[in-house]
């Protein structure tokens, strides 16, 4: 049977239809060149290449394919299509005797059935065939476990690699399978790649990517890495690395099996000897961490640089678990390494009870180790200089072999360790006098290790005296430059930070300086630190100048804050110098958020503006006063030199206060609106002992805060008791929101009786905090702390809760009172989901209808008198009750009585206190109660603690009371067992 006749094509490829039994169906023209002509493949094949197509046609995946077919050499591409079926491309290549890489694949395929070399021996000479064949500059393997989206190096041969883990990206890792290869051209541009972003780093420019095929399916990448360009990777190549990829991870897969017998030091020294002659560098430590681990069934082999200055091992190669590990610093003391800082001891071996030895090494007792073989070199002057070290998870019995072994190969390692510290030298030096800028280099821990004569003329001293020093000590602390945290916070991130410094000469002065600082990194992390220093000192007067334009406000034209921060370090730093005394003023326009949000944004900024003129002819008319706007609606006047002592310096700033109060008396006048402004102003005197330059303003600010709160157009002077007042409530505000959510808060209940027969008609709940184990926080303390912030309106809720919760308990139980006050704060009754809250609560607890009370002062409803009564009427619909608290010392008007749904006054307790002896307490309380039986109102006498204030009511007609006469507020309990008495 031969192929159906179609017409041939002048180029070399075709597609073919392959279905399960091998047969060929020709979907496009034949090439004229192609010598087979049959239609079943596979008896054309040998029987290595049958064995290979079998192996794909099982595995089911997409992939390439060389096969030799009547002696000519198809590249192929397999793809399924549909049960059964492939779809195979077919590139014609050479014929099979000029196909190098084919023959050697098939030497090599024969060589691996018939050898019986030990598989962890296979892997270097796999690797260096690679390299001699491909000529990579970087080879890498990585493993890929099901269980984490990462994939992993194992080891890397040829440039330094920091064996850090990527990402396994899904669609690079699907496209990679379904491919069987990737070969990828300029590297940092490709999206596949982006999980590799160590590429563009270390400048590789292509890539060739193979799967390492575990038995159990993908189980990791074979990389193959170029710094320069490379042209596109045939098929053959293709195929060649996917035979050595899948030998790699027959190997990988194997676990290394040790000689029966322990072997001898020569006979280890003999299987050593490749990796000694042939490799140098970080490939040799590499190598030897693996040879030594799989030789010596050490759990953990790692060697390390040492610094003579330091007590830290930089280790640069490392061996557990089966893999490479990333490079890592760890310290000496306390550990079976610190051997090394003691001149003569050359091997140090531990045989047994490691973690007891060393308690302090906590990865010895976490990692399992019980024994331990150490070998230190030195370099040309005995200093420490490496250090190679085995760790073995089970007791070590003879160690003759060991000791051995450590001696014979220190010759070889010390030369590579050497080889390496020249290394580091080498690139410090290059780096260090290819310029004629200042420069020295840091290490790792930023001590300066080299420094060239333009940065020792710029220092003021010889460079060789510079060695040894830490940098930080060369920066003179000068304000407004960046500090050194973040400094090391953007190397860390971006690798390098450029920006003005003050140097600190060794004559004491400063010398401003653009410093440029970038890493130097060999792979396995930051080795030095390259400084690059320009004496900007020429240039300094011209860039202040153009700096000097983002130091003003650009709305008023005062200087603002960044200005006034610095200024007012050096106003302070002369006083102090001069031994004067002045004051920071922190002036806040009262109210300003109420007129932007009613008169617009627009004259918000005309008034600013206005101010600012006014404020600025204020200034003028004084020595030395600086002016500057610091916020929105807040401006500083620094006021130096006005007195020597404090008391003369308290009594002129107060004097400049009131003149500036005076000063906003006048209105202003925007666009024909009359505006009538008051600013509170806080004062800060200076210079303090114990005070740092930046706690002036806070001080102005609290001092500030606390105006406002007094009285808006007051000033007040700061003062460490107004500080000490502030953190307490801070302090009081934090345990306030702790006590609400641990349950600490209760309510207490306070009787409320009839004056004529002492019949009880209600109670008042009282909100009380006990904290465990302290005493009990009056709530004179905590409720106007609560009232300045929204954590009123929480306790408020909560409060409500409760009261609800016991009103409906005493009507199922038939105890308690029949009628219960609730107080409610001025935030809380406004708040948006106010009166939604309470018809969620009256549904939960309908006994609660015509039974709560909700007491609110004139202050509470008068301060939005239209919503107020709306909201009022909707409380009253509901069934609530409503009482006005502390009647007759507000606002209190005839017109808003009749005009809200209001069931109840209480006298407060100021007019009670005197009513049996002052006739003026005694008219106004008669008027109330006269007021409230004309308006159908009940009275509640607050406060009553003596006999003659009670009778004194009594006989004025009032209808009820409470006070201490009657009981004291008291927990449920209490007042279960007053009621029953």
């Amino acid at each position: 049977m031969s192929l159906p006749a179609l017409p041939q094509a002048k180029h070399n490829s075709c597609f073919f239809r392959l279905d399960s039994r091998c047969h060929l169906y020709p979907l496009t023209p034949l090439p004229a060149g192609l010598v087979f002509r049959g239609a079943e493949l596979q008896p054309a094949l040998g029987q290595q290449d049958a064995q290979r197509l079998e192996q794909v046609l099982a595995q089911g995946q997409a992939s390439y394919l060389l096969l030799t077919v009547a002696g000519q050499r198809w590249q192929c591409h397999l793809a399924p299509v549909d049960a059964g079926h492939w779809l195979l491309s077919v590139r014609l290549g050479a014929r099979e005797q000029t196909d190098r890489l084919g023959i050697l694949e098939w030497q090599l395929q024969h060589q691996w059935h018939t050898s019986s070399q030990d598989a962890i021996a296979q892997l270097p000479e796999l690797l260096d065939l690679l390299t001699s064949e491909l000529q990579p500059d970087r080879i890498i393997l990585w493993r890929h476990y099901d269980t984490e989206e990462l994939l992993r190096p194992l080891y890397s041969q040829g440039l330094p690699f920091a064996l850090q883990p990527v990402r396994a990206d899904r669609r690079y890792w699907r496209t990679l399978h379904q491919r069987g290869g990737l070969s990828f051209s300029n590297c940092a541009e490709q999206p596949l790649l982006g999980a590799f972003d160590y590429l563009a780093g270390d400048g590789i420019r292509h890539r060739l990517d193979v799967p390492l095929p575990f038995s159990t399916g993908p189980g990791g990448l074979l990389s193959l890495e170029y710094t320069q360009p490379h042209t596109a990777i045939p098929a053959a190549t293709m195929q060649f690395v996917a035979a050595l990829a899948g030998k790699i991870a027959g190997v990988l897969e194997q676990t290394p099996v040790l000689p029966s017998s322990r072997l001898c030091a020569d006979d280890m020294m003999t299987r050593l000897m490749p990796l000694l002659c042939q490799y140098t560098g970080q490939d040799f430590f590499n190598q030897l961490m693996l040879q030594l681990a799989s030789l010596t069934g050490a759990s953990m082999v790692l060697a390390g640089l040492q610094h003579p200055a330091a007590e830290r091992v930089h280790a640069i190669a490392c061996y557990r678990q089966e893999q490479l590990q990333p490079a890592f610093h760890y310290h000496l003391e306390g550990t079976p390494c610190a051997f090394s800082r003691q001149q003569g001891h050359d091997i140090c071996i531990y045989t047994r009870d490691l973690a007891s030895r060393f308690p302090e090494d906590k990865m010895l007792t976490e990692l399992g180790f019980e024994a331990y073989a150490g070998l230190s070199v030195s370099d040309q002057q005995d200093q420490p200089l490496g250090i190679l070290v085995l760790l073995f998870a089970q007791p070590l019995e003879n160690t003759n072999w060991l000791n051995n072994l450590l001696t014979r190969l220190k010759p070889r390692i010390t030369a590579e360790f050497r080889h390496r510290r020249d290394q580091e030298n080498l690139m410090v030096a290059a780096a260090a006098f290819e310029t004629r800028e200042g420069i020295f280099i840091a290490s790792a821990n930023m001590l300066v290790q080299q420094a060239n004569q333009a940065f020792g003329r710029m220092c003021g001293t010889e460079p060789e005296t510079l060695v040894g020093t830490p940098v930080q000590s060369l920066r003179h602390n000068a304000p407004g430059m960046t500090d050194t945290s973040t400094i090391m916070e953007t190397l860390r991130s971006q690798g390098w930070w450029q920006g003005e410094q003050c140097l600190a000469r060794t004559d004491g002065r400063a010398l401003p300086v653009i410093l440029r600082i970038c890493q130097m990194q060999d792979g396995l992390g930051i080795t030095h630190y390259v400084c690059h220093i320009e004496d900007i000192s020429e240039h300094k007067t011209n860039r202040d100048r153009i700096e000097k334009m983002a130091y003003f406000d650009e709305l008023t034209g005062l200087h603002n804050r960044r200005f006034m921060v610095e200024h007012i370090s050096h106003t302070v730093a002369l006083a102090e110098h001069e031994s004067s005394r002045g004051a920071l003023l922190l002036l806040d326009i009262d109210d300003f958020k109420n007129i932007n949000d009613s008169l617009g944004y627009m004259i918000g900024d005309e008034l600013l503006i206005k101010v600012a003129e006014r404020l600025q002819r204020f200034s003028e008319k004084y020595d030395d006063v600086s002016l500057a706007r610091m916020a929105s609606d807040e401006f500083v006047l620094l006021l130096p030199r006005l007195g020597h002592g404090f008391s003369a310096t308290k009594t002129r700033a107060e004097q400049l206060a009131n003149a500036l109060q005076e000063l906003f008396s006048i209105p202003f006048e925007l666009n024909g609106l009359r505006l009538h402004v008051s600013i509170s102003a806080g004062i800060s005197l200076f210079p303090a002992t114990g005070v740092n330059l930046d706690e002036y303003l806070r001080q102005a600010d609290t001092a500030t805060h606390m105006a406002k709160r007094i009285a808006q157009g007051s000033h007040v002077f700061f003062s460490q008791e107004m500080a000490e007042e502030v953190r307490e409530r801070l302090q009081l505000t934090n345990d306030l929101q702790l006590a609400l959510a641990n349950n600490e808060l209760e309510l207490h209940f306070q009787p409320q009786a009839q004056l004529a027969d002492q019949t009880v008609v209600g109670a008042e709940a009282l909100l009380r905090w006990q904290p465990p184990g302290k005493p009990p926080v009056p709530p004179g303390h905590f409720i106007p702390v609560a009232e300045e912030t929204s954590l009123i309106c929480d306790i408020g809720n909560w409060v409500l809760q409760q009261a609800c919760e016991r009103l409906q308990h005493w009507h199922d139980t038939s105890t308690g009172p029949a009628r219960l006050s609730v107080n409610i704060s001025a935030r809380h009754f406004h708040s948006a989901n106010f009166v939604a809250r309470l018809e969620s609560l009256l549904q939960q607890y309908p006994a609660c209808r015509n039974r709560l009370t909700l007491e609110m002062t004139e202050g509470v409803i008068l301060e939005s008198l239209t919503e107020s009564r709306t909201r009022m009427m909707r409380l009253k619909r509901l069934g609530l009750n409503l009482s006005i608290d502390d009647f007759g010392t507000g606002y209190s008007s005839f017109a808003y009585l009749k005009e809200l749904p209001v069931d109840e006054l209480k006298l407060d307790r100021s007019f009670i206190r005197n009513v049996d002896s002052n006739p003026r307490d005694k008219a106004i309380i008669a008027c109330i109660l006269q007021l409230a039986r004309e308006l159908n109102m009940s009275v509640i006498a607050e406060g009553v603690e003596t006999e003659s204030q009670h009778n004194q009511l009594l006989a004025m007609n009032c209808p009820a009371c409470q006070g201490f006469l009657l009981a004291r507020p008291m927990p449920e309990d209490a007042l279960m067992n007053w009621l029953a008495q």
